[in-house]
């Protein structure tokens, strides 16, 4: 009981202290005063561009690295009027696929600022496509629709529609970054892996939650996340050689945080950023996979009222805790780490000095309590007993 009490002790003492990330804010300019209702955005693969879609076919370029600099900006004309719903960059990040109602599934060229119908986008009527994503190669995109559809495009192929899908909405899609793997989620019918071949399967044990979004930011790890409401989150580990066999870890809970989970971007190193409705979000580590506070409602209501009464659209970071987020209105604001974060005040170097200490005493004690040798040589060192 003794040794159990005290290996309990040697656990909670070498236990991380996980607490919420403390961040500053900054409001930049805002992209319109005109009323905007931004659905999504991705960052280009080179850094340096950010492509926002929205409502009323609202297409439009900023720079990643200055949002605030409107005199980078590039409004470019869709000629449509329908909602976007998504837009995922080829690779080569010089074209990006845009979802969108009424069938919408287009092209974005950089060169000229064109927006173009994909090749065999007239089999999808007036469906609505609520995601797109490219896989890791760039020969193959895969859009998700509203009524549980998946399609697959090329430029040989053009636009067709996927087997063994069912009928819930697909809220996500998300490509491993090395692997030619994806998965896709849904608010009833659980996780999707889709192979090499395109062939999908259905993840056993994951059908019970209503799935948001789902990201596989790290590629030197095999596995990605997804998000589902009531602020749950799990692992995929992908089977390389079979994907019909990738597996799903243990459903987890956030416990910190009022808001729920809706979408995510990609962070710094490897993360996920979750954005949580109305204005929160936490940082997910997928190596650990661990989420810990990132935004609190409460701090960006102290800095900004009306900002937080918005919603996150899209979240992008160049180090961790430094980075902007867009709303669906068009306001850009800049987080960056806080001084008070950057050293440890006086408390918790007492609390770390004290752990130092008190470690390798238990230790060293609990080898003490378990072995008759040492008590045995104890006692004759201190003339308790005579030497046999």
């Amino acid at each position: 009981m003794r040794t159990r009490v005290v290996l309990m002790l040697i656990l909670v003492l070498l236990t991380p202290m996980a607490s919420a990330s403390e961040v500053g804010f900054n409001r930049e300019e805002s992209l319109s005063a005109e009323a905007l209702n931004i659905q999504a955005g991705e960052v280009s693969p080179s850094g340096s561009n950010l492509l926002l879609v929205g409502d009323d076919g609202f297409v439009h370029m900023i720079s990643a690295s200055a949002p605030g600099d409107r005199s980078q900006d590039q409004d470019i004309d869709s000629q449509r009027s329908a909602r976007f719903n998504d837009v995922a960059w080829h690779p080569n990040g010089e074209t990006a696929l845009i979802a969108g109602d009424l069938g919408a599934a287009l092209r974005y060229t950089m060169s000229d600022n064109s927006i173009q119908a994909l090749k065999g986008a007239g089999i999808l009527g007036s469906i609505e496509l609520t995601a797109a994503s490219w896989r890791a190669g760039g020969d193959l995109a895969f859009f998700g629709a509203k009524n549980g559809n998946v399609y697959s495009f090329n430029e040989g192929e053009g636009m067709m529609q996927m087997e063994n899908t069912l009928s819930s909405e697909i809220t996500d899609v998300a490509c491993h970054l090395e692997q030619n793997i994806c998965l896709f989620t849904t608010l009833d019918d659980g996780i999707a892996v889709i192979d090499r071949t395109r062939e999908v399967t259905w993840i056993d044990g994951t059908s019970g939650d209503t799935w948001v979004a789902v990201d596989c930011a790290d590629p030197l790890y095999r596995k990605c996340a997804a998000f589902a409401s009531g602020r749950r989150h799990v692992s995929v580990v992908l089977d390389i050689e079979d994907a019909s066999k990738s597996t799903s870890g243990e459903v987890m809970q956030l416990v910190q945080g009022s808001s729920d989970f809706v979408s995510v971007s990609r962070g710094y190193d490897g993360t996920s950023l979750v954005h949580l409705a109305p204005m929160e979000s936490v940082r997910y580590q997928l190596d650990a996979d661990e989420v810990f506070m990132h935004i609190e409602s409460e701090a960006i209501t102290s800095y900004d009222a009306d900002v937080a009464g918005q919603r996150i659209a899209l979240m992008w970071e160049t180090g961790e805790d430094d980075g902007w987020f867009v709303t669906n209105e068009g306001s850009i604001v800049e987080i960056y780490p806080t001084e008070t974060r950057e050293s440890l005040g006086i408390m918790e170097t007492i609390i770390f000095a004290a752990v130092a200490i008190s470690v390798p005493g238990v230790i060293i004690g609990l080898i003490f309590m378990n072995s008759p040798y040492l008590q045995r040589k104890y006692r004759q060192l201190r003339g308790f007993e005579r030497k046999e």
